[in-house]
């Protein structure tokens, strides 16, 4: 007996990606309207009578017009885009040069010159750079509404006003002028793109080679989205990375700047015939190499913006102590602001994955109510402990959470009230929802859109979990959360002689429940079982309806679209089992998800569980109360027209 598989997922952000990638206005697409244009001929038939002589010939403009139509369809067909893999491999490639290139001319300026394989490499790298230039033409970039510009003009006009200039200049090969240092300075020019090669989350160049080694997730799309805690580890190297560059720098710059005064009127010694210089006193006939006299002057640097000062090394001339002034007055300065956020990421991660107070503060409780009321039960102990440990863990908003009991009115629920915020305007608040929760607001960009919706409903997000084989909702049960699903497997369904059987196989981290219950403020109709153990974030269902109702409406209807379609689906599902006779469940060894095997041909007769009998005469009673409302509503009508007809009767006669 042949029989057919089916695998329902929730994931409509297709649908929803389309919508947003049309443009504002776009009520001629949307509407179908067009304009006929009028042809050219005409058009110069009509110039002729204004003009008594054209330079030109129609056949050589329309030779000419092919000519740019073809050079703009080769242009679109070589142009490079942002979701390309060939855009994100060539990243990878010009970060990993760029940091290379950068460090070793600071070593070149400051020690020495390259040869050898330095040379060679040094010279593919100029070579690649140059390359660069030529493709960042033919590279479509992102407005700042983050649509793709694929015009030429607009391309270049764009890399224009940015770094063209910066990245021609750092490529004139003064070195074969005669002039290496001047070309080592302006390469320099490059350290305007560092940031770029040391932000690890910010979805391309090196933090995309990083989703390799499994730091981050790439969706379908091509967008790489990281979690909180991957998020502030990575915020703790890249400070970390700051802090080493920044001594090197120093070290280079400071080894080099010597050098160019040694020759100075007060740089020698009083004799006149000797230089008084840090060279001559501490790396002269020592022998040491090239990376030894580095490692001197970076860690010469490093005591300096530290404020250690071994006095091992020290200036020795005049323009040196001016140089080691500057050093201490803004270096110190830097170096004291990088380690003070250092040290802040540091105490917020501890905060964010210990919990470690938390649970002190937790159990004093405990035992305080053991000693008021007698021993808690163990097991329920021990699962308000698990319970709390889980929570404060994954708990992204600490101090941030709005406390939505203590609302007066819907304004408090909305309302940046809670302590370090308060005083803060309101673009940074929003910055900082939009990091902690940058992964759901990928996740679930068609439910929270490019409103400021998201920023009313995320200060109420609770962490939740539900173990594999639990029920997350059950049939016939009020629903008083929606739910954000972040990992893990729901199967929604309904119990058979027992047995748990799928309807919908919910995907993890695009699905959300509970939306449509408490939305319409129906009971819930379905068994939501969790096949895996599952995370997800948590929403009040009367936060959620206070504020859309409030100051959403708008955006209620959508949220409302997406899941009556979600609720519909199931209810076609579960019809679609009820009038088959044999129903089963089975899972795809391949992807491992759970797929609904309706037979298309049945010679069985299965009775139907008290499950379905129930739910077939519910039906059937709403039936027959929207039919008794109709009737009442069709005899109502019948009389106003009676009457109607009566007293127009009466007037007439």
């Amino acid at each position: 007996m042949a029989t057919e598989f089916y695998n329902y997922t929730e994931d409509i952000t297709v649908v929803k990606d389309i919508k947003d990638q049309i443009p504002e206005d776009s009520s001629g697409i949307l509407l179908g309207t067009s304009i006929e244009p009028t042809h050219f001929d005409e058009f110069l038939n009509g110039k002729k009578s204004e003009k008594s002589t054209i330079s030109f010939s129609f056949k050589s403009l329309k030779k000419l017009s092919g000519a740019i139509i073809s050079v703009g369809s080769m242009y679109q067909k070589c142009l490079i885009t942002q979701k390309g893999r060939f855009k994100s491999y060539w990243e990878v490639i010009m970060e990993l040069i760029l940091a290379y290139n950068i460090i070793t001319t600071l070593y070149f300026l400051a020690y020495q010159n390259p040869s050898g394989g330095m040379e060679v490499f040094d010279l593919v790298c100029w070579i690649l750079f140059i390359i660069d230039i030529g493709l960042t033409f033919f590279t479509e970039f992102l407005d700042e509404k983050g649509y793709a510009i694929q015009s030429f003009k607009k391309i270049a006009i764009n890399y224009l006003k940015g770094s063209l200039i910066f990245d021609i200049l750092a490529i004139i090969p003064l070195r074969n002028a005669g002039y290496p240092r001047a070309e080592y300075l302006l390469r320099m020019f490059r350290l305007l793109k560092l940031p770029g090669v040391i932000n690890l989350t910010d979805g391309t160049g090196v933090s995309y080679l990083l989703t390799y080694f499994c730091v981050g997730k790439r969706e379908k799309d091509g967008k790489i989205t990281y979690s909180f805690t991957t998020k502030i580890i990575a915020s703790l190297v890249k400070l970390f990375i700051i802090i080493i560059f920044i001594v090197y720098f120093l070290g280079c710059f400071w080894y080099w700047f010597q050098n160019v005064v040694s020759n100075y009127k007060y740089s020698l010694a009083k004799d006149g015939d000797n230089e008084n210089t840090f060279e001559r006193y501490f790396i002269d006939g020592k022998g040491l190499e090239s990376k030894d006299i580095a490692l001197r002057s970076s860690y010469f640097m490093l005591t300096t913006i530290a404020t250690i000062g071994y006095g091992d090394y020290l200036p020795k001339n005049v323009y040196e102590m001016a140089f080691i002034l500057v050093i201490m007055l803004f270096g110190v300065t830097l170096f004291a602001v990088i380690m003070g956020n250092f040290n802040s990421a540091i105490a917020y991660y501890t905060e964010a994955t210990s919990g470690v107070d938390y649970l002190g503060e937790l159990n004093s409780w405990l035992e305080s109510i053991e000693r008021m009321h007698g021993i808690i039960d163990k097991k329920l102990k021990n699962s308000l402990i698990e319970h709390f440990k889980y929570y404060f863990e994954k708990d992204r908003l600490k101090s941030l959470a709005k406390n939505y009991w203590e609302a007066n009115s819907p304004d408090d629920l909305i309302s940046a009230s809670q302590d370090y915020v308060s005083n803060l305007p309101e673009e940074t608040y929003f910055q900082i929802l939009e990091n902690l929760f940058s992964d759901i607001l990928h996740n679930f960009k068609y439910f929270f859109g490019n409103t400021k919706m998201k920023y009313a409903l995320l200060p109420h997000f609770q962490p939740r979990r539900f173990l594999k084989s639990e029920y997350i909702f059950s049939y016939g049960v009020e629903v008083t959360e929606i739910y954000f699903l972040i990992t893990g497997n729901i199967s929604i369904g309904y119990n058979v002689n027992g047995e748990h059987q799928t309807l919908l196989y919910c995907e993890e981290g695009r699905t959300i429940i509970g939306d449509y219950q408490i939305l319409t403020r129906a009971k819930n109709k379905f068994d939501y079982l969790a096949e895996t153990n599952v995370d997800a974030y948590s929403l009040d269902g009367e936060v959620f309806i206070k504020i859309i109702d409030t100051f959403f409406k708008e955006e209620k209807s959508g949220i409302m679209a997406i899941a009556v379609k979600r609720e519909n689906n199931l209810k076609r599902l579960f019809n679609d089992h009820i009038k088959n006779s044999k129903v089963d469940t089975t899972m795809n060894e391949s992807d491992k998800k759970f797929k609904t095997v309706i037979p298309r041909e049945t010679g069985q007769k299965d009775e139907l569980d008290e499950y379905m009998i129930e739910n077939k005469l519910n039906e059937f009673g709403e039936q027959t109360k929207d039919a008794e409302q109709k009737t009442k509503k069709v005899l109502a009508l019948i009389k106003l027209t009676e009457d109607l007809r009566n007293k127009t009767y009466n007037r007439l006669t």
